[in-house]
């Protein structure tokens, strides 16, 4: 005879027996977290929040149907998105030959995905709607339009209010509250993009006596990078009120006569969140930042060791540090965010931790602290820098400025007006000359390159330049004008795919080695590109100058070699080549 307790056991080993055996009730560990589109190589990238170890044996529902993962030639095909070993962070869906993009592919742009993992069960079924995002496809499937769109750059004049509440909006272009303007933007996901705008950087610009108020909302940028990306930043001359309000917001500038409140919110990008502080007034509580940006003004004293990110502050008064700040900054319960970027984000120009902006006549006593960036400002005269490497205890004097084993760990960013500066045995270097300056990198690594109404000359000699770069003119709020030379021995690496060019001239020196069959220099060889002519020396060298705009910096031109009378080689060159050039015979 069966008692209450039994029948409740028996009960309860049937529906463990059911879950087990019925995959309808099966639910894995793995869940998918997004679906995205990728504008650059128009593929869908599905995102999870773990990867099970194992893909042997996965299947793939859409829309309650399971589709075949090896769709063949114009089918879907869906894979990981990254070696087994490392391991992938999702899948792809694209086409073959891989990875070819969906244009002709019948898959498409919104409805539900689902995966079922073997040794797992199911995953969540997860709705996706990429119309609004770019996604173009074969498929006929037509996708309900769920963001409203506005095309170039969103002005709110003097004396207008707007308010855009409840909606979701995606604004392809800056955005600007002009004197007396109030936007509000409540209840919303506002999406911002780069549209026409020729620099990484999208922006929110709020002018003295405007007001942006963000409330009970997200500020997003597109989902999965690309050309089309950006990084959002906030310029604030005016007033902010960021209230109850999630932001992926990479920087927000505060300078002199600006007020920021900012409230329950946060202001983490993947790569930044960075509050840089100048002037103004500031108020955070109950927030999140990224990274934390101090200017420490001429006359102002700084002295600190053991400072590392990842820091809650109770309660903080940016003066508790610098004294003389010409600013007011008051953190309350709030979290600077740990500087732990790892992979290609370790070092770099990512915005994590602590940031200082050094006046050169700033008296500043670091030592034993760890910081993401120290920018260093150079007005005239001559200087030289030794040794600034990133990860490693490094030493640095300049003026009153004195680190001792400090460690920076994104890059070691250098302003440089109007001087001669020389940097030796260096890495991660962010350089931004301007005026006349003539600026030597001698065996080291430039990360970032953002030259500022720059006429002078940048001197190589067994140096890298790496990652990123803008060379922009007729852009007030960055540069109006960029007219510079670049001459000596650089290796170029990466840069092709990052560099935004607008508006600017710069003439770049090539010198060429020409060899013979056995590697030996070949003396008397012609060089010929773009209508130059040149004849190597005794050491087979020889140097030609080519003038690079915004119409040709990427498009390559033919130089030839010619010896005895006869073609011998060809090489194309455009803005990018390593030099020396070094061309060996046949």
């Amino acid at each position: 005879m069966f008692t209450a307790k039994s029948r409740l056991r028996e009960r309860t080993v049937k529906l463990v027996l059911f879950l087990l055996l019925c995959p309808a009730f099966q639910f894995a560990a793995t869940e998918i977290v997004d679906v995205v589109w990728d504008p650059d190589l128009h593929v869908i990238h599905v995102l999870l929040d773990s990867w099970p170890g194992n893909w042997d044996g996965w299947r793939f529902f859409l829309d309650g149907e399971e589709i075949p993962m090896e769709g063949g030639l114009l089918g879907p095909t869906i894979r990981p998105n990254a070696p087994l070993s490392q391991p992938p962070t999702g899948l792809i869906i694209g086409t073959l030959p891989w990875v070819s993009g969906l244009d002709e592919t019948d898959f498409p742009c919104c409805g539900t995905i689902r995966l079922f993992i073997p040794g797992e069960g199911y995953t969540n079924e997860f709705y996706f709607n990429l119309a609004d995002l770019g996604c173009r496809t074969a498929s006929t499937v037509d996708c309900p339009r769920e963001w409203e769109v506005h095309e170039g750059d969103l002005v709110i004049p003097p004396g207008e209010p707007r308010v855009i509440a409840g909606e979701k909006l995606r604004q392809r272009g800056h955005l600007y509250v002009e004197e007396g303007a109030t936007l509000v933007i409540r209840d919303a996901e506002f999406m911002m993009s780069r549209g026409e705008v020729p620099t990484v950087h999208v922006y929110f610009f709020v002018e003295p006596g405007g007001l942006l108020r963000i409330e009970g909302s997200r500020i997003l940028q597109p989902p999965y990078g690309g050309t089309e990306a950006g990084l959002i930043c906030l310029i604030n001359q005016g007033r902010v009120e960021l209230l109850d309000s999630d932001t992926a917001i990479h920087y927000l500038d505060m300078s002199e006569g600006a007020e920021l409140v900012m409230e329950r919110s946060t202001m983490v990008n993947p790569i930044g969140g960075l509050l840089q502080v100048t002037g103004g007034k500031t108020r955070v509580v109950d927030s999140t930042i990224g990274a934390l940006g101090l200017y420490v003004p001429a006359g102002g004293h700084l002295v600190a060791s053991g400072l590392h990110s990842g820091m809650y502050f109770e309660s903080w008064d940016a003066r508790q540090l610098i004294p003389e700040a010409d600013y007011q900054l008051v953190l309350e319960r709030t979290t600077l965010l740990r500087d732990d970027l790892t992979g290609e984000y370790r070092h770099g120009p990512y915005e994590r931790g602590w940031i200082f902006f050094l006046d050169p006549d700033a008296h500043v006593r670091l030592s034993g602290c760890e910081l993401r960036k120290v920018f260093l400002d150079v007005r005239g005269g001559v200087a030289e820098f030794p040794d600034l490497r990133v990860g490693v205890p490094t030493d640095l004097r300049y003026r009153d400025i004195v680190l001792e084993d400090v460690v920076v760990m994104g890059q070691w960013p250098i302003t440089i007006e109007d001087a001669e500066v020389s940097i030796y045995d260096s890495n991660y270097l962010f350089l931004q000359p301007s005026g006349h300056s003539v600026v030597r990198l001698i065996r080291s690594h430039m990360v970032e390159f953002i030259p500022r109404d720059f006429f002078g000359v940048m001197e190589f000699q067994d140096a890298r330049w790496t990652e990123a770069g803008e060379i922009i003119g007729g852009t007030p709020y960055h540069s109006r004008a960029n007219r510079f030379r670049m001459r000596g021995t650089l290796t170029i690496e990466g840069v092709r795919e990052n560099l935004q060019w607008k508006e600017a001239q710069v003439t770049r020196e090539f010198p060429v080695q020409v060899l013979d069959t056995t590697g030996s220099p070949m003396a008397g060889a012609l060089v010929k590109v773009g209508g130059q002519t040149h004849r190597t020396d005794s050491g087979g060298r020889a140097t030609f100058s080519i003038v690079f705009t915004e119409a040709n910096y990427d498009q390559p031109l033919r130089l030839e070699v010619w010896v005895e009378g006869e073609l011998a080689a060809v090489r194309q060159v455009d803005f990018f080549p390593s030099t020396p050039i070094r061309i060996r015979l046949p």
